[in-house]
């Protein structure tokens, strides 16, 4: 099983992220992780920051497709993760799906893109 989850969940920038998220009702947290996503689709303009938030906004929403996670302390802290009602719209999808298809990193994403293909 892949520890991208528990590596992206862990930045200290998605750990403030996270938190926010959960002070959100259903449908402001997934609000929030459209617009997150939507954001770190433009790199250019992107802060660090809101790179980091997209990556882990589009890692949330895989789980949410039903992608499987190894960050179940993360999740147990922040039940949003393992919301099962979550509709996810094509252009959340399309945004995560870019957004983990561009992630540089040793870590493996494919079952995360795989749960929103």
């Amino acid at each position: 099983m892949s520890t991208w989850d528990l590596a992206i969940f862990n930045e200290d920038a998605n750990v403030d992220f996270l938190d926010d998220l959960a002070d959100m009702d259903h449908e402001e947290t997934v609000e929030a992780v459209r617009d997150a996503c939507l954001l770190a689709l433009d790199k250019d303009n992107a802060t660090d920051e809101e790179l980091l938030n997209g990556q882990a906004a589009a890692t949330i929403a895989a789980i949410w497709a039903g992608a499987p996670y190894s960050a179940g302390e993360i999740a147990d802290t922040h039940s949003f993760i393992r919301a099962s009602s979550v509709e996810l719209d094509e252009k959340l999808v399309d945004a995560a799906v870019a957004i983990l298809e561009d992630i540089d990193s040793e870590q493996d994403v494919d079952q995360f893109i795989e749960a929103l293909s």
